[in-house]
């Protein structure tokens, strides 16, 4: 996706020294770490999350949102924006996107999930927490107060679900974050290519791959005994659900590369 690091001259080790230590520190600190760091030119990650929500915004005029009764209109639209900006080389290349400073990282004995965990929670505040707030405007100016408990748990579930994914991607594919103007010079390496090329499409070819996935809370409460059928427990079972396959999505990513070298 876009985000290609139009990284400037100057010493990479040195910008590494400056950034690296939030992952050492508190885990608040490692976060507001990882956010200032992506909040710091050349913007690798922000460059894909604001073109996504370009294309997300420019998808409406053609496809408008249609479909479910009022009381689930804040889940559509914020799960919606949360899904499409998500489904980007953003979340399934965050070890590759920061390709530097994670090879220092594991080099220094950081352990592969601290860094996974620091750069999941930036995403979340990044991409996560706005969103969730929108749903939480749309749904208390359109619906009762008190469906907060479903529709903030509804547009959470995909969020955690995407990032229990590109856990698994960014270890299974990482690809380093390289100027333009190198990655033309590039081109005619028909791997490195192809490569990329795979990189940037895949997380669009796995959300028809992930949408299934949405159908499980659903299945989940189905086996719940008749007093857990309230809107409190609907909502329960769909933070639950989505923490657990992001736990599972993060322990698959820790298992592969267990086995399996990363290569950034």
């Amino acid at each position: 996706m876009a985000g290609e690091d139009q990284r400037a001259s100057g010493d990479p080790i040195a910008a590494v020294d400056e950034l690296l230590p939030g992952y050492e520190e508190s885990l608040a600190r490692k976060v507001v770490g990882e956010v200032r760091w992506a909040f710091t030119p050349p913007l690798t990650w922000l460059a894909g999350i604001g073109v996504n929500l370009l294309l997300s915004l420019l998808y409406l005029v053609f496809v408008p949102l249609t479909g479910q009764p009022q009381r689930d209109w804040a889940i559509l639209v914020g799960s919606y924006f949360a899904v499409f900006v998500l489904a980007d080389a953003t979340t399934t290349n965050v070890l590759g996107a920061d390709a530097i400073r994670v090879r220092v990282a594991l080099l220094r004995g950081i352990s592969l999930l601290r860094i996974l965990v620091v750069k999941n929670l930036a995403l979340l505040v990044i991409v996560g927490v706005p969103t969730l707030v929108a749903t939480a405007i749309i749904t208390v100016n359109s619906e009762a107060g008190y469906r907060l408990v479903v529709t903030l748990p509804g547009v959470a579930f995909p969020i955690l679900t995407w990032l229990g994914v590109g856990n698994i991607v960014s270890v299974v594919l990482p690809v380093a974050a390289l100027p333009w103007r190198e990655r033309w010079a590039q081109r005619r390496d028909v791997r490195r290519t192809v490569r990329w090329g795979v990189h940037l499409g895949l997380p669009y070819a796995l959300l028809l791959a992930v949408d299934p996935v949405g159908a499980l809370p659903r299945l989940v409460n189905r086996s719940l005994p008749a007093a857990a059928h309230t809107v409190a427990g609907r909502g329960a079972t769909l933070v639950v659900v989505g923490l657990l396959l992001w736990a599972a999505g993060t322990a698959i990513a820790l298992l592969v590369a267990h086995y399996r070298e990363i290569r950034l």
